[in-house]
């Protein structure tokens, strides 16, 4: 499908990818093998095995070939907190030293289901820290860590950061709170994310044995024509991308490479690069964000428009991605929004960016069966956010292009960090409610003329609400059925404070004019 924008021809990601030769690459590569080599798709990554070579050759290439690639000046400096010294054949230590000129990859995997002996056997803990740090054992590792340890040496780097490893889990001194919330720096950092996209859990792994790799050892480059690599399949489509936290970690990593089922893949600012040594090319659109190595870079370079419906894309496949606990829905996605209002300087809550505020408010949930707002340990999150609920999201139909909203002292963020600061009107008209799919229409007579979505599955009557206007598509004041988008409200134990029920769009001429004030929390 194609859509003609005033930003030119825009494409949508359902469109394939342009595979295309990478025949001098290509070349190149098999020049270096050694004499009598072979190349064999998905074999072994024994130090100089071709298949190491080959991801050796990737980030070099990307090194000294794509300027959009290269690390920043002022992310030399960053470090993690804690990283594991893999450069020990069989003991692997815990340090927190940062050495100097040195890299750091991170792991990008699935937990899985894990029993709490698991997590105690596994995970750093207060109990186990101080022995960590003096050093521990490849070979009590879960496999999916030891391919990620194997995957570090065979790309010559000594140290590697997990999540499970790197971050006290539990006990007095348990961290996790804090670092979750430096995950932006620790995957951008990075010279280079290693994708589990295979793996559904730590016992699984990612790495195939040389015995399980088709024979497709070759001699000569290559053929286009032969790959059969589905990037969207692999790896999109995978087990790991249905994770809420890998999304994050994706967006923000300057490049990765997939380990799939099926292939491995380099991914970067250029493109896609297939172990059968094809390029892949994205359809432009939302993938061309994805890739940015320095993300969010694109995102203030696109303009308006673009940059809310990539927002609208992202919160839409993060909202409908996994977690094992709901309360980690507004921390796993925290790091990547704040990083988006800092370079577009705008302030942000709650998933709510002040600058697209008319348009990010005006969610809806999916979900068939609407769970409860999402009972947070510590943090309170108001009902107008959509992190308050766990499930997917979608925002209503019109509502990302032309709208104009009000002015701030009818909508805008209260001082508290909570509330926001609204104009409180009433619904007056003869209408009803009707109920049509997963919305209610609103009719007049025989007459739609309007839709509302609730946000719970409670029995509530429209007339029993309040409204605010969140934007409109027209100001002609003479137009009575121009149309409203609409936060639905009804009132709280405190007088002059609500909370969200529902979203919506109704006609200007069953919404009153005035209004009083109140705060939505």
């Amino acid at each position: 499908m194609v859509v003609i924008t005033d930003l030119g021809v825009w494409w949508y990601s359902e469109i394939s990818w342009e595979r295309s030769s990478n025949g001098p690459f290509a070349a190149e590569f098999q020049s270096e093998l050694p004499s009598n080599a072979s190349y064999a798709v998905s074999s072994g990554l024994t130090a100089n095995s071709p298949h190491s070579l080959l991801l050796r050759k990737w980030l070099r290439a990307c090194d000294e070939s794509h300027f959009q690639c290269r690390q920043q000046p002022e992310k030399k400096n960053f470090w993690p907190k804690r990283v594991i010294n893999v450069g020990d054949t069989n003991k692997l230590t815990l340090v927190e030293e940062k050495p100097q000129g040195e890299h750091y990859l991170v792991l990008s995997h699935c937990w899985g289901p894990l029993t709490d002996q698991d997590k105690k056997r596994f995970c750093t803990t207060s109990e186990n820290y101080g022995s960590r740090k003096l050093g521990f054992s490849y070979g009590e590792l879960p496999k999916t860590f030891r391919d990620a340890i194997q995957a570090t040496r065979a790309l010559q780097k000594q140290y590697l950061w997990i999540d499970a490893l790197c971050i006290i889990q539990e006990g007095p001194d348990c961290d996790w709170e804090d670092e979750a919330k430096t995950m932006a720096d620790i995957f951008a950092y990075a010279y280079c994310t290693i994708a589990a996209s295979s793996a559904r859990g730590w016992g699984d792994g990612f790495l195939k044995p040389q015995s399980d790799s088709p024979d497709t050892g070759v001699q000569g480059i290559l053929s286009t024509l032969t790959c059969a690599c589905d990037f969207d399949k692999d790896v999109d489509k995978g087990p790991l991308m249905k994770r809420a936290w890998v999304l994050q970690e994706r967006v923000l990593s300057r490049r990765i490479i997939h380990f799939s089922a099926a292939h491995t893949y380099c991914e970067c600012g250029d493109g896609v690069l297939c172990e059968q040594l094809t390029k892949l090319k994205p359809p432009p659109g939302k993938q061309y964000f994805i890739l940015d190595p320095n993300f969010p870079r694109r995102v203030n370079l696109s303009g308006f428009k673009r940059t809310v419906d990539f927002i609208h894309f992202l919160f839409k496949e993060y909202s409908a991605s996994g977690l094992s606990y709901d309360t980690d829905r507004d921390v796993a996605i925290h790091s990547l929004v704040e990083r988006v209002g800092k370079v577009l300087q705008t302030e942000v809550r709650h998933g709510i960016f002040r600058r697209f505020l008319g348009s990010l408010l005006l969610w809806r949930r999916t979900q068939e069966n609407k769970s409860p707002p999402i009972s947070y340990k510590v943090q309170t999150v108001p009902s107008w956010s959509w992190l308050a609920y766990s499930g997917g999201i979608d925002f209503i139909s019109d509502a990302k292009w032309d709208l104009l909203i009000p002015h701030y002292e009818d909508l805008g963020f209260a001082d508290d960090g909570q509330a926001l600061n609204v104009k409180v009107r009433q619904f007056g008209g003869n209408f009803r409610m009707g109920k049509k799919g997963e919305e209610c229409a609103i009719v007049d007579g025989t007459k739609e003329v309007g839709f509302v979505w609730f946000d719970v599955t409670d029995q509530i009557q429209l007339k029993d609400c309040n409204c605010v206007v969140v934007s409109m598509l027209n100001d002609d004041k003479k137009d009575p059925q121009k149309t409203y988008h609409v936060l639905i409200i009804r009132k709280k134990a405190r007088d002059g404070e609500y909370e969200r029920v529902g979203v919506g769009k109704v006609e200007a001429q069953y919404v009153s004019t005035d209004g009083s004030t109140g705060t939505l929390w």
